[in-house]
């Protein structure tokens, strides 16, 4: 077993088993309790685990290398199994959950769990969503309160096409973050966006009794909300702003806000706050000084923590390499 901590706190965890009782107490300890038992009792076992605990979810790289089945009871939280390879069938009361390459299990947190059987070749990223967040985060959208454990959400998400597409690219996104100690989710001023985008995300792949007024456009906010919002980023970019806080500083709901600033800016208020950030950037390395600044430090300090991302997108927008904005000979 192997983590990776932050602020003296197990973040990230990684663990290969052959034993089916400590699969159970891993599985037990980083997800929900429950039961596993070999579909083919010869087979051999070779599970591999990896999770990283967010503020509001956790994303779990789950293989077990054999057929299995299982159970589990009340999860508690809303879940989603992501399908990389192989396939899946489960049950939740009497809601059927299939899972393969073209589709996504969505669990409730009320209902008993039934793993009928996981192929030997299923490798899946599990998503253990809170459930007071994603309720909360849907109320901030809707603006208007719901009542607990109120989002029925349905049993699959299809992603073969987008918004399940685009919500399947940002948990591979996730995923591919587990094994990164620098990456953005631990980045102080990506992590809490990266959790607010998963959020949305979900809550605009799944079908649920709220989903039509999601994309209802309601009515018109003032402009002067997006100023507060404007002048706000301006003031202070490094500030590790989610959709839900620009709203709160905005005083409008958050789809009132993205509305608003798609037609008086023509981008959302968090692809401005990148546009800022980028352009602070650039200013960084315009003033510094190749002796004592390196183009890692800078895209760093703004969020990237990707150099080669910070370079593809720093090129296109200034049609130069970050490494010659900071040698160049610029006057000042």
């Amino acid at each position: 077993m192997s983590s990776v901590l932050g602020d003296g706190e197990p973040v990230a965890v990684s663990v290969e088993t052959s034993d089916l009782d400590e699969a159970r107490e891993v599985c037990g300890e980083h997800l929900y309790p429950r039961s596993l038992h070999l579909i083919d009792p010869p087979a051999r076992f070779a599970a591999r685990f990896a999770f990283l605990h967010m503020t509001r979810l956790t994303v779990a790289d789950v293989r077990y290398g054999a057929e299995i089945g299982g159970h589990t009871g009340d999860l508690g939280n809303y879940h989603v199994n992501l399908p990389l390879a192989g396939r899946f069938a489960a049950r939740q009361g009497r809601r059927s959950i299939p899972g393969d390459s073209n589709r996504a299990g969505v669990y409730r947190p009320i209902g008993d769990n039934t793993l009928d059987r996981s192929s030997a070749d299923c490798h899946l990223l599990a998503v253990k969503i809170d459930t007071a967040a994603l309720e909360k985060h849907l109320a901030t959208l809707l603006d208007r309160p719901l009542r607990a454990g109120s989002i029925q959400l349905a049993e699959s998400i299809d992603l073969q096409r987008d918004p399940g597409r685009s919500f399947a690219q940002l948990i591979r996104l996730v995923g591919d973050e587990i094994h990164d100690p620098t990456g953005l989710a631990r980045h102080p001023i990506a992590a809490a966006p990266l959790e607010e985008a998963l959020l949305i995300a979900l809550l605009h792949a799944v079908d649920h009794q709220y989903r039509d007024l999601l994309t209802n456009p309601g009515p018109r906010g003032a402009a002067r909300h997006v100023t507060r919002v404007i002048d706000a980023i301006q003031a202070d970019p490094q500030r590790p702003y989610t959709l839900s806080v620009l709203a709160k500083l905005a005083g409008v709901s958050v789809r009132c806000l993205r509305r608003e600033f798609h037609r008086q800016v023509g981008m959302s208020p968090m692809a401005y706050l990148r546009e800022v950030r980028l352009a602070r950037a650039h200013d960084d390395l315009v003033h510094g000084d190749a002796a004592d600044t390196t183009v890692a430090a800078v895209a760093h300090r703004w969020g990237y923590t990707r150099p080669a991302r910070f370079t593809q997108r720093y090129q296109h927008r200034y049609k130069i390499t970050p490494c010659e904005t900071l040698r160049r000979p610029y006057r000042r």
